[in-house]
């Protein structure tokens, strides 16, 4: 656990329970305990009694205490502790007589050139309807009919997703219907039965307008003298300067950068479009610090990784987003409660607002972005740069007497 860099607190409760482990098995006689007697001692422990040592539980007491028990068992069968591993095997939620389908039209997705995110969120969705298929009782897919759909429905709406959750699902789940009708699964065209999309996707929700100032606050508040602090500085940096994607961002390898020319060339993840990027100076050391200081040793092809065994990419976009708001807190930025974005995708934002009031052209800022075309970076963020917008402002006194002069 020392090597897996597990901290003085973690070793110290997982010694504390394999010493009650070790008097359990005392009292009991035994110089070698059995599942069973891990099962027993769990549930002495936690009040909690699991019908296996790896079964899944959301008691927080009884995982506290099977898990030293369980790198335990995996030395005494001859095996090396898998330190930082998950203790429970993975929940396959989609019914056992759909997964063939299911499984099919993922690989339809993958040929389409679906990027793995968007493959991992249809599966989700996928797996969620093929489940309540199951609860109501439907044996093969050709059975599904539209009341099962509006069922399934009703279920979602009773619960308070965010207008965008609920329109990813929808979107996905009207793909994997219309694939299923394509090809002969079910007889009726379920996606078009769908519920119509009932908000506009880039109003809801604006990025937080982050000032120079405060971008430098955030950045001031960041340990640059700790290996996570020049992690997640140099991540700030490559984000607020560039703009990358925080997908991109996870992806990142250390082969993409020629420092000789300066410079940063990558695939987004989101479009497959190349991209290259101007490398600035501080940006440069900022990535080259943490690689010489404060990455830790591992195989791991991407340059940023979590600093917990076994030193891994992070795994979702929200791992590493929060990041942002964490120092956010520290410099005492405030985020106003009708502003949801203000994770690490935030200051891409900033950034496109920062180039727009220098009067950058606008396919300049949608090349830097990494836009297939200015006509999405106008949709995005013409709209949050209030310094241009307010000379297009007009005269109210001029709009009532033009709608005067219409109407005579």
């Amino acid at each position: 656990m020392m090597a897996a860099g597990r901290s003085t607190t973690t070793i110290k409760r997982h010694e504390a329970e394999l010493n009650a482990f070790a008097g359990f098995l005392e009292d009991r006689g035994q110089a070698l305990p059995t599942e069973a007697d891990c099962v027993d001692f769990v549930a002495e422990r936690s009040g909690f009694r699991l019908a296996g040592l790896r079964e899944r539980t959301g008691s927080r007491h009884a995982q506290l205490a099977r898990r030293p028990l369980i790198l335990l068992m995996e030395c005494l069968d001859g095996g090396l502790p898998r330190v930082g591993q998950a203790t429970t095997p993975p929940v396959e939620r989609c019914p056992a007589r759909f997964r063939a389908a299911r499984d099919e039209y993922l690989a339809a997705c993958r040929r389409r050139g679906n990027a793995q995110a968007s493959v991992e969120s249809k599966q989700r969705a996928a797996d969620q309807f093929l489940g309540y298929l199951d609860e109501v009782g439907r044996e093969t897919l050709d059975e599904a009919q539209a009341q099962d759909l509006a069922g399934f429905w009703a279920r979602r709406q009773r619960r308070a997703y965010a207008p965008k959750t609920t329109g990813s699902l929808r979107s996905a789940l009207a793909d994997f219907l219309g694939h299923l009708h394509q090809v002969g699964q079910i007889r009726d065209d379920l996606a078009g039965r769908l519920p119509p999309q009932r908000y506009r996707r880039h109003s809801e929700s604006v990025p937080y307008p982050w000032t120079a100032e405060e971008v430098r606050l955030v950045l001031d508040q960041i340990d640059r003298q700790s290996a996570i602090g020049k992690r997640d500085y140099a991540m700030v940096l490559l984000t607020a300067r560039l703009g990358l994607r925080v997908g991109d961002l996870r992806r990142l390898e250390l082969g993409w950068f020629d420092w000789r020319a300066k410079t940063l060339a990558l695939t987004q993840h989101k479009t497959g479009v190349a991209l290259t990027l101007p490398l600035p100076g501080d940006v440069g050391w900022a990535v080259i610090d943490y690689i010489g200081h404060g990455r830790p040793e591992t195989d791991c092809a991407q340059v940023f990784v979590k600093h917990r065994y076994p030193f891994t990419a992070f795994g979702s976009s929200t791992s590493a987003g929060c990041r942002l708001r964490y120092y956010a807190r520290r410099a005492g930025i405030v985020f106003p409660a009708e502003r949801s974005q203000h994770g690490l995708h935030s200051l891409r934002g900033a950034l496109a607002v920062a180039m727009l009031q220098t009067d950058t052209p606008l396919p300049v800022v949608a090349a830097v972005l990494g836009h297939a075309s200015a006509n999405t970076t106008a949709a995005h963020y013409l709209r949050l740069d209030t310094e241009h917008l307010r000379r297009c402002a007009l005269d109210v006194e001029d709009v009532l007497d033009a709608r005067k002069g219409a109407r005579l």
